[in-house]
């Protein structure tokens, strides 16, 4: 069995800044994981514990996902927290615009990943970009108190292709290797 899961990846200026933020962020709580920024990306369906000989059959899902639909141009908008700020588990930074047509391609994969037999997605896909996730028991008052009078720049965002992620898990952090990635190159929407 191997850990995938599907993804919009990142460009390196976007992902550069990105640890600039959790850079400024850190200082402020050590209760919190963080993800190493070159990992950070937009998961469009996790996937789990997968027997190996599903990843050609989802290779070719990947493939025609892509040639549905075209990349979405967004920014980065704010920082949050799911559930919410009052009582953080993860910190995130959302995206504008864009969202919805992420949405549809995200229900667009669950539709074809449901058909190769996969349970339905636990949780409703949200345009988010994971930062870190806090520990348990932790106390954030300050921190929380910190993060809603921090700002983000507006930086473009395209998403322009989908991965299927290969992650293995370590003691100092995930790994994530590319099995296999697409430009999205379909019709004009």
């Amino acid at each position: 069995m191997i850990r995938l899961f599907l993804a919009f990846p990142l460009a390196v200026e976007v992902t550069d800044y990105l640890g600039t933020v959790i850079a400024d962020l850190k200082p402020h709580t050590d209760s919190i994981k963080w993800v190493a920024p070159k990992n950070i990306h937009l998961t469009a369906r996790f996937l789990g514990d997968t027997k190996e000989d599903a990843v050609p059959r989802l290779k070719e899902l990947v493939d025609s996902v892509a040639l549905a639909h075209t990349p979405v141009s967004s920014s980065l908008m704010q920082l949050g927290a799911f559930p919410n700020l009052s009582r953080p588990k993860v910190i995130w930074v959302g995206i504008s615009e864009g969202a919805d047509r992420l949405g549809d391609i995200a229900c667009d994969i669950e539709q074809r990943v449901r058909r190769l037999k996969f349970e339905p997605d636990s949780k409703p896909f949200k345009s988010h970009l994971t930062l870190g996730r806090v520990r348990e028991g932790a106390r954030l008052d300050r921190f929380v108190d910190h993060l809603k009078s921090c700002s983000i720049k507006s930086i473009p965002v395209t998403f322009e292709s989908i991965v299927l992620f290969k992650s293995t898990l370590t003691s100092q952090g995930p790994i994530y290797e590319r099995l296999h990635e697409v430009r999205l190159s379909g019709p004009c929407d």
